[in-house]
C-alpha cells in the first residue's frame, strides 16, 4: 500500500529548480514570438505509467499552446538514447527499439521518426534556460506514446501498448526487492523432498559439432564430432554418464558414476554419510599423493563442498567442445581455460586466502550460453566441529575408466612410462582412508592411511596432523612415514595481517615416495602474499609468491610470480609475470621469465575477452595472443569474432561466427581464415532431451548437470494444503528460486519451470506475487525449501489463498516516529512468514498476508536498539471478513513496560 510521499519532494525539487533557473547567468532566445521562459513558472511534473513512477520528474512550463517539457529530463527519465547538440540545433537517437530513429534538426526546420517526415510547427521547440522545451503532443507523436500533461495534479501521463524497457526494468528490480524474503533462513521453510526412484529416465545434454577445413598442403578435411551428457536415477541412486567422440565421430571415452549426495547426511545408516559413489571417481587429494581420477568407489561424512587441501583447491568439471571457462576469486580473474580433448576444465593449485574465498567459474560457450558454477570457502571456519568426526574413505585403479572395455580400450589415458619399479605416478590402484576429529572448536587432530599399488609393488604410508586457529591464522603441523621407512615432515600456515593475507609452507621428505615418485633428498617451502593496494579511487589486487625446490642434494631451483588485477569500467584485467633460476646444477637452464596478460570486459553492447603471452628470457619474444568479441543483436541472435596470432607457428587467423537460439536448440555457424592460406567452415549444435513428461522433448535448456524446479500453481479454495480436483490452475505467476526470477510464468495447467539450478545447494522456492492476476491472493507458505539434483526437476505445489494486509506505525513514548526498526511477522506455528523495516514516520507494512492468526515481534538487533521486549502490539487475525488491518500507533517501550497499540481501526 503505497502512501502519497511525491508531494512534498515535488514540491522541495520546483523550488530548487526554480531557485537554479533565476540565477542563470544567461537570458533564453525564444525560437517564436509572444512567449519567453520564465523560471518563475516553471513546474515539475511526475512521470507516470501504468501506476509505475518513473524517475525524479521533469521540469515543464506552460505555454499559449499547451505544455511543453524539457527534452533533456525526458531522455533521462525514460533512458532514452538521444544525443542533444544545442549549439547546432540537431538531436538524433532512437526511442525503444533500434529501428525506430529520431532527428530533430531545429535548423532545418524538420523532424524525422521512424519512417515519417514532418515538418517543425513554431510551437514544437522552445528554447528555455534548461534546454529545448517540446511541446507535449509534438513528443508524443515522436516517440509513439500517449502523453497527458496534469499540471494541476503534478503528473505526465504516459500510455503505451507495449511495455517500455525503462518499465521493465523497473519491474525487475521491484522483483528483484520483493525476493529479499528467500533470505530468511532455509531452516524455517518447509522442506520439500525428492524421492529417489528405481528408474528416472535420464536428461540428455548433447553437443554436436560438425566442419570442413581446407588447406592448401593438406587438401580438405571434413571433422565431426559429438559429447553427450546424461543424468538419471536407477535402483534409488543417481547417475551420470559422459561419452565424448573424437574428430572421426568415433567414440573416444566413457565414463559411468552412481552415486547419492546429502547436504544433511544420514546415507549408508551408522555411516551417517553425505555422499558416496562407485564408478569413475576422483581420488582423495593431499599434499603427499595427487588425487588421480579412475574406476573404483568413495564414501565420505564431509561437507559436499570444502577444500581439498589445507590452503589449496582445485575445480574440475565438464566443458564441451568450444566452451571456455573463466575462474574467479573474490572478483579477481585467476586464470581461464579453453576446451581440449578432454572435454573438461581443470584448475589446479588454486590458493586460498584466510577467510572468505568466493570462488566464481563462468562458462562460455559457442551459443551465447553462459553458465555460472559458485563456491564459497572460508578458511578458519572449516575445521571440524568439536566432538565431531569427519572421515572420507575410497579406492580406484588411476587412469582407467569403469567403461572403458565397451570402447576397445582400457582406460581413457595413456599410461605413465615406468620409471623403475618405485614408480607410482599412476599406480595400478590407490586406496585411502582420512579421518579428522575436533577436539575443541579452534584444534583438530587427523590421520591418512594411503596404499598405492604398482604392478607387484606395493607402498603404505600413515601421516597424522594436528590443526589449531591461532587468532587469525590456521596452522597444521604432519609427520607421516612409508612402509619402506621414509619420512616426510610438513608444516603450513595460513593467516592475515591486516589487510594482507600470508601463507607459507615447508616439506622435507627423506627416502620417501612423494606424489608418485621415490625422493631420496626432498626439500619444499613457498611463501606467497595477497594484499589489496589503492592508487587513488583505484583498487589492485597483488598477488606474490616464492618457492624454492630442492631434489637431491645441490639440485636446486627458485620460482617467483606475481600477479596483478583490477578492474575499472567494467573490464577485468589480470597481469602475471614468472622467473625460474636453476642453482647447483651442473646442466642447469638459463633463467625463465615468461609474462601474460589476460583480460574481460564490455565495450558497449560488445563483451571482450583478450588474452597475450611473452617471453622475456632467455629471449625476448612474442608468443601469442587473442582477441574476441561477442555481442547479442537480440534476445536469440547474436555475433562472435575473434582474432589471434600464434608465433610459434608464424599464423594469424580471424573466426566470425552467428549463434541462433531456438526453444528445442541452440545453432551457430562460424567460418575462420588463416594467413596459412587455410579455412574453415562449421556448424555446432547444442540441446537438451526432457524424459520428465513422458517421451523425450527438446529444450535448449541445459538439464543433466543441473537441477531444476517445476512449480504448479493453484488457488487453494477450501485451504486444506492440497489441491482438490475442483480447484483451479492459476496462470501467467512467475516463481522465485533463491534469487532468481523465472524468465517464464505458469501455463493453463499452472505449471512453470525454471532450470539450470546449481545441485545439492538448498534454495527457496517462493510466489514472485506481482504476477499475480488476483491482488488477493497470497501463497500459505512463503517459501519451501528444496536441494535440487542433477538432472531430476524437483516437483512442488504452491497453493494460493485469500491475502490481505497489515499496517501501523511504531512510536516512541514522546509519540515520534521509530525509524530503522526491524519487525517480524509470525504465524501461528511461530514461523516468521515477513519482515518489514520501520519508516521515516514509524511506518511499517504486511502486503499479501495469508490469512490467519499473527503476532509482532522484533529482530534480536532492534531488540538491542530498542530496549524493549521482542513481542509487540497486540495478536492479529486477518481474513476475509477484515482483509484490512490498521494497528493504528504501537509504542515501542523499555523492556520493564508493555508495547500497546492502540485500537484497531475499522476494516474498510
Amino acid at each position: 500500500m503505497n502512501r502519497p510521499q511525491g508531494l512534498v519532494r515535488g514540491a522541495l525539487a520546483s523550488m530548487a529548480l526554480a531557485a537554479a533557473g533565476a540565477v542563470a547567468a544567461w537570458a533564453a532566445t525564444p525560437v517564436t514570438p509572444g512567449w519567453t521562459a520564465d523560471p518563475e513558472t516553471q513546474y515539475l511534473l511526475d512521470v507516470n505509467i501504468r501506476q509505475l513512477r518513473l524517475g525524479d520528474g521533469v521540469r515543464a512550463y506552460q505555454t499559449p499552446e499547451g505544455t511543453c517539457v524539457v527534452l533533456g529530463d525526458f531522455l533521462t527519465t525514460l533512458d532514452v538514447p538521444m544525443k542533444i547538440d544545442l549549439a547546432a540545433k540537431h538531436a538524433s537517437g532512437w526511442a525503444f527499439r533500434e529501428d525506430h530513429k529520431i532527428d530533430i534538426n531545429v535548423a532545418a526546420g524538420t523532424v524525422r521518426f521512424g519512417s515519417v517526415q514532418e515538418k517543425l510547427s513554431p510551437y514544437s521547440v522552445r528554447e528555455t534556460p534548461e534546454g529545448w522545451c517540446v511541446d507535449s503532443a509534438a513528443l508524443g507523436r515522436w516517440f509513439k506514446l500517449g502523453i497527458t500533461a496534469v499540471p494541476s495534479g503534478s503528473i505526465l501521463l504516459l500510455e503505451s501498448e507495449a511495455k517500455l524497457p525503462i518499465e521493465l526494468l523497473r519491474e525487475r528490480e521491484a522483483r528483484a526487492a520483493r525476493i529479499r524474503p528467500a533470505s530468511m533462513p532455509l531452516e524455517g521453510s518447509p522442506r520439500v523432498k525428492l524421492p529417489y526412484r528405481m528408474w528416472r529416465a535420464p536428461a540428455l545434454d548433447f553437443i554436436v559439432s560438425a566442419g570442413v577445413t581446407y588447406n592448401a598442403g593438406t587438401g580438405t578435411k571434413v571433422d565431426r564430432g559429438a559429447s553427450v551428457l546424461a543424468a538419471g536415477e536407477i535402483a534409488n541412486l543417481s547417475y551420470d554418464a559422459a561419452l565424448a567422440t573424437d574428430n572421426r565421430g568415433k567414440p573416444r571415452s566413457l565414463r559411468f558414476r552412481a552415486y547419492r549426495s546429502e547436504p544433511d547426511g544420514g546415507l549408508l545408516g551408522p555411516l551417517n554419510a553425505t555422499h558416496f559413489a562407485v564408478g569413475d571417481v576422483q581420488g582423495l587429494t593431499s599434499r603427499l599423493v595427487p588425487g588421480l581420477t579412475g574406476r573404483g568407489a568413495e564414501v565420505t561424512n564431509r561437507p559436499l563442498f570444502n577444500p581439498v587441501a589445507f590452503d589449496r583447491t582445485r575445480f574440475e568439471g565438464e566443458l564441451p567442445p568450444g566452451w571456455d571457462a573463466e575462474l574467479y576469486r573474490n572478483g579477481e580473474l585467476l586464470a581461464f581455460s579453453r576446451s581440449t580433448g578432454a572435454n573438461r576444465y581443470q584448475f589446479d593449485d588454486i590458493s586460498l586466502v584466510y577467510g572468505d574465498n568466493r570462488f566464481e567459474i563462468i562458462l562460455y560457450g559457442p551459443q551465447g550460453q553462459q553458465r555460472s558454477r559458485l563456491e564459497s570457502i572460508n578458511v578458519g571456519d572449516n575445521q571440524v566441529p568439536a566432538g565431531k568426526t569427519w572421515y572420507w574413505a575410497g579406492a580406484s585403479q588411476p587412469g582407467k575408466s569403469l567403461l572403458g572395455k565397451l570402447l576397445g580400450e582400457d582406460g581413457t589415458t595413456t599410461p605413465l612410462a615406468r620409471d623403475g619399479p618405485a614408480d607410482f605416478r599412476q599406480p595400478d590402484l590407490q586406496a585411502a582412508v582420512q579421518v579428522e576429529h575436533g577436539l575443541d572448536n579452534r584444534t583438530s587432530v587427523g590421520v591418512l592411511a594411503t596404499m598405492l599399488l604398482d604392478g607387484e609393488e606395493r607402498l603404505t604410508f600413515v601421516e597424522g596432523s594436528i590443526r589449531r586457529s591461532i587468532g587469525p591464522a590456521l596452522v597444521e603441523t604432519a609427520v607421516a612415514r612409508d612402509s619402506r621407512g621414509g619420512t616426510a615432515v610438513r608444516a603450513q600456515a595460513l593467516g592475515r595481517i591486516g589487510s594482507v593475507s600470508v601463507s607459507a609452507d615447508a616439506l622435507m621428505a627423506n627416502d620417501f615416495t612423494l606424489n608418485g615418485r621415490r625422493q631420496q633428498h626432498y626439500r619444499d617451502a613457498r611463501l606467497s602474499f595477497d594484499a589489496p593496494i589503492k592508487l587513488g579511487q583505484r583498487r589492485i589486487a597483488a598477488h606474490a609468491d616464492v618457492r624454492m625446490i630442492e631434489e637431491g642434494k645441490g639440485n636446486r631451483s627458485l620460482e617467483a610470480a606475481g600477479r596483478l588485477s583490477t578492474s575499472f569500467n567494467g573490464f577485468n584485467l589480470s597481469g602475471q609475470a614468472r622467473w625460474q633460476r636453476d642453482i647447483g646444477s651442473s646442466d642447469a637452464r638459463p633463467d625463465q621469465v615468461d609474462l601474460s596478460l589476460i583480460g574481460t570486459g564490455r565495450i558497449g553492447e560488445v563483451r571482450v575477452r583478450g588474452e597475450a603471452v611473452f617471453d622475456a628470457a632467455p629471449q625476448r619474444r612474442f608468443k601469442a595472443a587473442e582477441l574476441s568479441g561477442y555481442w547479442s543483436a537480440s534476445e536469440n541472435a547474436d555475433w562472435e569474432g575473434a582474432v589471434g596470432y600464434d608465433a610459434s607457428v608464424k599464423r594469424g587467423r580471424a573466426r566470425v561466427s552467428h549463434i541462433r537460439r531456438f526453444n528445442a536448440v541452440a545453432a551457430a555457424a562460424s567460418i575462420e581464415a588463416g594467413t596459412d592460406g587455410s579455412v574453415a567452415a562449421g556448424i555446432n549444435l547444442n540441446f537438451s532431451l526432457d524424459a520428465s513428461a513422458g517421451g523425450f522433448r527438446p529444450t535448449s535448456q541445459r538439464l543433466a548437470s543441473t537441477g531444476a524446479v517445476e512449480a504448479r500453481i493453484y488457488r487453494d479454495l477450501n485451504d486444506n494444503g492440497v489441491r482438490d480436483s475442483a480447484e483451479p490452475w492459476e496462470k501467467g505467476a512467475s516463481i522465485t528460486t533463491g534469487q532468481r526470477v523465472s524468465d517464464a510464468v505458469s501455463d493453463d495447467e499452472g505449471r512453470v519451470r525454471v532450470a539450470g539450478l546449481a545441485p545439492f545447494q538448498p534454495l527457496a522456492v517462493g510466489i514472485d506475487t506481482s504476477t499475480l492476476s488476483d491482488p488477493s491472493l497470497a501463497p500459505r507458505k512463503a517459501l519451501q525449501r528444496i536441494v535440487p539434483r542433477p538432472g531430476v526437476a524437483a516437483t512442488i505445489e504452491i497453493g494460493l489463498v485469500g491475502a490481505g494486509d497489515i499496517e501501523g506505525i511504531l512510536v516512541r513514548d514522546d509519540g515520534r516516529g521509530f525509524e530503522g526498526l526491524d519487525v517480524e511477522l509470525v504465524d501461528a506455528a511461530g514461523k516468521v512468514v515477513a519482515a518489514s523495516r520501520s519508516d521515516y514516520d514509524g511506518f511499517i507494512l504486511f502486503e499479501r498476508v495469508a490469512y490467519g492468526r499473527y503476532s509482532l515481534r522484533l529482530t534480536p538487533t532492534s531488540v538491542a536498539a530498542s530496549g524493549s521486549a521482542p513481542a509487540i502490539g497486540n495478536p492479529i487475525e486477518i481474513g476475509s471478513d477484515r482483509t484490512v488491518i490498521r494497528l493504528g500507533a504501537i509504542r515501542i517501550v523499555k523492556a520493564d513496560r508493555v508495547a500497546l497499540a492502540e485500537t484497531p481501526a475499522p476494516p474498510r
